[in-house]
């Protein structure tokens, strides 16, 4: 990939092109944009899994910071708010303040509690806010401040989805808060741990098309959460994109993503009850699998693999899947 600065750009230059992934990127942009013209930056965060479409969608964000925080670029290439997006109100009750933080599981369950990893390229955070968080916060290097984000795992996660989101907050400059336990208590103990105070919205990678999200088809571009749930609006720009989109916008413009979807998986989610998709099996080719991008003309069904009943949804699951 080229310099982190040249990709984000890249992506406000495909935004100009008026083919079907350029006008998906744009609207993605306008949308991302126009929240954060309504909220502000601070109030807005980012759910990042590692999976394909998050990854996705966090390189989008991204563009949309880089261009608020970029001067020199042309005025044609900067995302501009719609007034025709508007923000549903939160309920007046919801607490302004830091809950106090609760461990939602015993620390002994090593299924639930996310591994201690402090990688060198980033720097925990010398106070530890809750046991079952790691809090990675990198030296600025790009012109926006660090990007809010939430790393929900899954039971037994796989080790490389770590790692690329460890080196994903480096790359795009996270302030990550890393859960386990469950989507709805992880956002709990967020809120409980101060990472989380004054975000009003949270972006998330879920896609209508995904066969993996069984609530994905019912939710709206953006919505607030259950009345039950920690109350934020999530919205989700790439919700009208196809399995086809999402590759040919991260091979088109050189994304890193995770090396798994090299192997046969076309979704990840635990190493207990995910494995490669059978579709992608090919005892021709180097580690007897096909990268998840082929074949070209993908069928939107190929990326159900086999797996566990499960959910990535923020209404009431209490599981995630990297789709």
């Amino acid at each position: 990939m080229a310099s982190i600065s040249q990709s984000l750009r890249s992506v406000l230059e495909r935004a100009q092109k008026q083919d079907s992934l350029g006008k998906l990127i744009n609207e993605a942009l306008v949308l991302i944009e126009s929240v954060i013209d309504i909220l502000g930056e601070q109030a807005v965060a980012i759910s990042f899994n590692g999976g394909k479409d998050c990854t996705v969608l966090l390189h989008i964000y991204a563009a949309v910071l880089y261009a608020r925080h970029t001067p020199s670029l042309p005025s044609h290439l900067l995302p501009k708010p719609s007034p025709s997006i508007t923000i549903p109100p939160l309920p007046s009750h919801t607490p302004q303040e830091p809950l106090i933080p609760q461990p939602t599981l015993p620390p002994s369950l090593p299924a639930c509690t996310p591994p201690p990893i402090t990688p060198p390229t980033t720097h925990p955070s010398p106070h530890t806010p809750h046991p079952h968080s790691t809090h990675h916060h990198p030296p600025p290097h790009l012109p926006y401040p660090p990007i809010r984000s939430i790393y929900i795992t899954a039971p037994n996660p796989f080790a490389e989805l770590d790692t690329f989101v460890i080196s994903s907050t480096k790359l795009y400059g996270l302030d990550l808060y890393r859960f386990g336990g469950g989507m709805k208590a992880a956002l709990e103990d967020w809120l409980g741990c101060g990472g989380g105070r004054g975000v009003k919205s949270v972006l998330v990678g879920t896609r209508q098309g995904d066969p993996n999200d069984a609530c994905a088809p019912a939710v709206d571009i953006i919505a607030p959460t259950d009345p039950s749930w920690p109350q934020f609006i999530r919205v989700h720009p790439i919700l009208h994109w196809t399995y086809s989109d999402v590759w040919q916008f991260l091979l088109e413009l050189q994304v890193p993503y995770c090396v798994l979807y090299d192997q046969g998986y076309t979704s990840l989610g635990s190493t207990t009850n995910t494995l490669p998709n059978p579709l992608l099996k090919n005892e021709s080719v180097v580690g007897g699998w096909e990268p998840a991008h082929r074949p070209k003309n993908v069928p939107e069904g190929i990326e159900k693999a086999v797996y566990a009943k499960r959910r990535d949804t923020w209404d009431n699951s209490n599981h995630t899947v990297a789709s």
